[in-house]
């Protein structure tokens, strides 16, 4: 080996030694920062100056809200009202889907009640040679159904239905205004 590579093997690489300056600096930095940050009146300091932030922003809430409906309705966006209004109607489009389970579970229940209760005559088959006198049997065994499904059981009101206040008897009269009078 040449006297020049030797020199070079043996001096430090200047990169790494920055390197590790670096990184001992950060290090340094690092632990301070998050002492100061985890303490106490670093809080007190950052909530003071967030308060008078929103303080001082304030009167610019409203104006900026306008301005982004504005925005917004001008782009044919939806806006955060929207999407409330939206979501008020699925909650109201989900409590009817579960009236109505609850309404096909009671048909179900009285379905089976009625085929318990109905005689083995009426569920067998009749045995007829035409259409034509099929017919008659057919309306018949719905007749016979229909009365038994009737006096099963009484007819419930669903809980949505029931909250709400019961339909006017008579529609509201309409009321005429005199623009000459300034009055009705």
């Amino acid at each position: 080996m040449s006297d020049a590579e030797t020199r070079t093997a043996n001096q430090p690489n200047l990169v790494e030694k920055m390197h590790e300056l670096r990184d001992a600096y950060l290090q340094t930095w690092s632990k301070y920062l998050i002492e100061e940050v985890n303490s106490e009146s670093y809080a007190q300091a950052s909530g003071a100056a967030l308060n008078s932030y929103l303080k001082a922003a304030a009167p610019l809430k409203e104006p900026a809200d306008q301005a982004m409906l504005r925005t917004l309705q001008q782009l044919h966006m939806p806006s955060s009202a929207d999407f409330a209004g939206l979501a008020g109607r699925f909650t109201n489009i989900e409590m009817q889907l579960d009236n109505m389970d609850a309404k096909l579970d009671r048909m179900e229940e009285r379905f089976t009640r009625l085929q318990a209760v109905a005689p083995a005559a009426a569920r067998r088959p009749v045995e007829v040679e035409s259409k034509a006198q099929a017919a008659p049997a057919r309306q018949a065994a719905r007749k016979t159904a229909e009365a038994g499904s009737r006096a099963a059981a009484p007819k419930r009101r669903s809980t949505v239905r029931a909250a709400r206040p019961a339909k006017r008897a008579a529609p509201a009269k309409a009321v005429r205004r005199d623009s000459r009078k300034g009055g009705k």
